[in-house]
């Protein structure tokens, strides 16, 4: 209710923020106490010029002081308080300033409010001075800050008073922390709280669950109340209640549901002011939009990039992996064809794909989900997304903009351009692996045929830009794959979950579990070929089980047919290894031991079985209730299904292959960096090559320039105390538990029992099959890797991991996913497997004996090897 006499300019009246925000409380529904509003047009005194002069203001300020109303307007006020039973029943004066509580302008506090009136004096006042507030020094030092005119026209509120129990301040999203609801009340009166004389109870809710998850209940011995002859006064709280929550439960639930409301109403984030009466009744006194910047809750996960990425890395190989990351996700653009223009916006989303967490690298998985929305059907392809990174819970505060028909049809020509681009490119896939390998084998075989050691920096740099140009640059084939294979795999399940299957994932993985020759298995076929050519020669054979340090040196001398062969292998496949995707990984191609390890795991037991000797069983089995599906289907359903396994078959086999040619890619920068590093050293920048994986790329490229305009002294006084502070800041982070999501900023939780089972653990099974025997956990490539017939436990694997599989007798990995190489190629080896097994690594230690079930998932510690003989090893069941 509007009380005026003057006739607004406009079609309305100048009600001011706060009092319209109370008309959309009310228009929401909440219970909000009795208000009219005395509107700007009544205290338009002065001109509001926007540059008015300080006198001006000061003027403006003493005349609202000794403002009146006028007596008709009086009438109307009285009748009012009259209705409201007032003087019995108290009131509040509130300010509502034409810009008052907006989206950028808050004037939280600034201007002044009266509580507790019982007199009509001072009533008429608070009025007054209300208004007057608006000029204030405060008030005005605020406008100049925001660059407001400085001209105000404040309105003025009159509100029926709720004597509160309680009072409190809700932010319906918590700037701190925006996945949270934050709620901050006292006893009795809020002012206490929001002019921050008296500590709150604290209350905050997690906004997608709805669960008060953490609380700080505070010692509260005052609390302000009502004078009987007006205004407010401290008083001691009673003992009894100076520790106890002022909100119940039931208040705590239904303030909650209000600021979910109001946030949906509004379209934004409130602040809420609330009192709770005698009877427990809540009470909303005001709203107004939060206008402290929110920050974007960022959501950083591993569970994916870890497999290739495992535990700590280095600079260089982050800042390589972020550039190469940019430089493919740019290519995939292109390929979609989408404009030049919305290709240089998405440049912040495409440069921070990846983020690094205690030294270890994420995925920024906000920045992927804004990739996929500049393509169609983004909720389709967010689950196939979630589903090939192996996230276990969804990201949803990213969702698809929703666009209007006009919309739709102004872009519905460029988006059925790039489906049939996409789709074209679907259907050459097969030529175009074909061509993207001969093109790879060129440059890898030009690249090799130069010594890097003889080269000179300013040609090392050269060659780091063709392989730039030439090779990452030219990345569209494999790019295309992925989007092939996360596609059909998404398109498979639909398709299997429509059919009735009743764990289409489960099926998927067996029937995906046959014979397949793949790319990532060949470095393991070809050393079971050199381990047969070795197992009969007993010199070779116990000089590569004994593994002296000079072993290549030996094997040279006294083999040398087989060093040769040693050599070619390592030509070809010496750069796969564990973690072979980070840069400062030892391969066999920096250091050939590598090899022999790996050897030895073929020669110290029983031959191998024939590699690929998978279940078949099991794959028929998947088989045969895929059929059972089809039976009784169309011919075009039962060929639909039938095709398009087939075709994620095929494509899974060129994902492998090319990312053997990834592994090969990385391979060669590594030797161009630790060729650069060697230059570093020489010219007295660097003590040793591998300090260069310390530096990020830019810094190695910048220190290589200078190699050619500065001396060696001048030039390298400033990278060993770089080099040596990061090594010791990594070192720690190698220490560090780091969790497999991280989201910033992270709400801070109450301290959680860490204690853990020491019964049985429990994962995904991805291969069936049980056993029982020795564990041996590797979360580093520098970690003991003799698992000759032992269960590996692993924080991540790769597809270095290729050449450990054949000889160990299952795997149970921490972290996975069921379409990641190293799990496709443990169900083509038909290896029991296991993965997401939370903290397995931590509870876990090599030597202990425990017992795995591949289908269930489920993982038993043995306490002891009761009734075994010496030597003797527990047998598969």
């Amino acid at each position: 209710m509007v009380l005026a006499i003057h006739k607004p300019a406009g079609p309305d009246y100048t009600i001011g923020g706060k009092a319209a925000g109370l008309r959309r409380l009310q228009a929401a529904g909440l219970r909000v106490p009795d208000f009219v509003v005395i509107p700007a047009e009544e205290f338009d005194l002065l001109p509001a010029a926007p540059d008015a002069t300080d006198a001006e203001l000061t003027a403006r300020r003493q005349q609202l002081t000794a403002f009146e109303l006028p007596e008709t307007l009086l009438a109307l006020l009285r009748n009012v308080l009259y209705g409201w039973n007032f003087p019995a029943q108290p009131v509040v004066v509130r300010s509502s300033v034409a810009d008052e509580d907006g989206q950028h302008a808050a004037f939280a506090g600034l201007m002044d409010s009266f509580l507790n009136l019982s007199s009509e004096a001072t009533v008429l006042d608070a009025v007054a001075r209300c208004a007057a507030s608006a000029y204030s020094e405060r008030a005005l030092a605020y406008r100049r800050q925001k660059g407001l005119k400085l001209a105000a026209r404040p309105a003025v509120i009159v509100q029926r008073q709720i004597t509160p129990v309680a009072s409190g301040v809700m932010f319906t999203t918590f700037p701190e922390y925006p996945q949270e609801l934050a709620l901050h009340a006292v006893w009795g009166f809020g002012e206490g709280l929001v002019g921050g004389q008296l500590q709150p109870d604290e209350f905050y809710f997690e906004k997608k669950t709805g669960q008060l998850h953490r609380q700080l209940i505070a010692p509260k011995d005052e609390q302000l109340v009502a004078r009987p002859a007006g205004g407010l006064a401290a008083q001691a709280v009673e003992a009894g209640r100076q520790t106890a929550p002022c909100l119940r439960a039931a208040q705590l639930t239904e303030l909650f549901d209000i600021g979910q409301r109001l946030e949906a109403a509004f379209g934004g984030p409130q602040d809420v002011e609330f009192v709770v009466d005698a009877a427990g009744a809540v009470w909303v006194v005001q709203a107004r939009p939060v206008t402290q910047p929110i920050p974007e809750v960022v959501v950083y996960d591993n569970s994916n990039i870890q497999e290739s990425y495992c535990g700590v890395t280095t600079p260089l190989t982050f800042s390589f992996a972020r550039r190469a990351y940019a430089t493919v996700y740019r290519q995939t653009m292109h390929a979609l064809g989408l404009p030049a223009a919305q290709i240089a916006a998405q440049e912040p989303v495409v440069t921070n794909l990846l983020g690094l967490v205690q030294g270890r690298i994420y995925y920024n998985i906000n920045n992927w989900y804004r990739g996929l929305q500049l393509l169609p059907a983004f909720r389709q392809n967010k689950d196939d997304m979630e589903r090939m990174m192996g996230l276990e819970e969804p990201v949803d505060f990213v969702q698809t903009r929703e666009k209007t028909l006009a919309d739709k049809l102004r872009l519905a020509p460029r988006l059925l351009l790039n489906l049939a681009r996409l789709l074209l490119a679907f259907a050459r896939l097969d030529g175009s692996v074909r061509r993207f390998h001969a093109h790879f084998a060129g440059h890898y075989q030009r690249f090799y045929a130069r010594p890097l050691s003889a080269l000179s920096p300013a040609e090392l740099l050269a060659e780091k830009a063709r392989l730039d140009q030439e090779l990452l640059g030219q990345w569209t084939t494999p790019i295309v794959n992925d989007f092939y294979v996360m596609m059909t795999n998404g398109r498979a399940l639909r398709q299997l979950r429509q059919l009735g299957a009743p764990e289409p994932e489960e099926l998927l993985r067996r029937y995906l579990a046959g014979d397949q020759d793949l790319a990532s298995t060949q470095p393991t076929r070809r050393l079971l070929a050199l381990a047969a050519q070795v197992r009969p020669l007993d010199a070779l054979r116990q000089l590569v089980v004994a593994q002296p340090d000079d072993l290549p040196a030996q094997v040279q001398a006294q083999f040398p047919a087989f060093a040769a062969e040693v050599a070619a292998f390592i030509a070809q496949f010496g750069d796969r290894t564990v973690g072979e995707l980070k840069l400062e990984t030892q391969t066999m191609r920096t250091r050939p031991q590598i090899f022999y390890q790996y050897l030895r795991n073929f020669l110290v037991g029983p031959a191998p079985a024939e590699f690929g000797a998978a279940d078949n069983a099991v794959l028929r089995g998947a088989e045969a209730e895929v059929e059972a599906l089809l039976r009784g289907r169309g011919a075009w359903q039962r060929r639909q299904l039938r095709q398009r396994l087939g075709q994620l078959q095929r494509a899974i086999a060129h994902r492998e292959s090319l990312r053997l040619e990834r592994t090969r890619l990385f391979g060669m920068y590594r030797g161009l960096y630790l060729a650069l590093g060697a230059q570093l050293v020489a010219a007295g920048q660097l003590a040793a090559p591998r300090d260069v994986f310390y530096l990020t790329e830019a810094e190695i490229e910048a220190a290589a320039r200078r190699l050619t305009g500065e001396t060696a002294a001048e030039a390298g006084q400033v990278l060993p105390p770089l080099v040596a502070e990061r090594q010791q800041e990594f070192a720690r982070y190698a220490h560090q538990h780091a969790p497999s999501r991280v989201t910033v900023p992270a709400p801070p939780l109450a301290a959680a029992s860490t204690a853990e089972d020491e019964g049985a653990l429990r994962g995904t099974g991805c291969y069936p099959g049980q056993l029982a025997g020795e564990i041996i956990v590797v979360t580093s490539p520098d970690d003991d890797l003799a698992v000759a017939g032992k269960i590996v436990c692993a924080l991540r694997t790769d597809p270095g991991w290729a050449a450990l599989f054949p000889v160990c007798r299952g795997v149970i990995i921490e972290k996975g996913s069921s379409l990641s190489h190293s799990v496709i190629l443990l169900r083509e080896l038909g290896i029991p497997t296991i993965i997401n097994v939370p903290g397995l690594t931590r509870r876990l230690q090599s030597g202990q004996q425990a017992r795995m079930d591949g289908a269930t998932g489920e993982i038993e510690l043995l306490a002891e090897r009761a009734g075994l003989a010496p030597g003797q090893e527990p047998q598969a069941t």
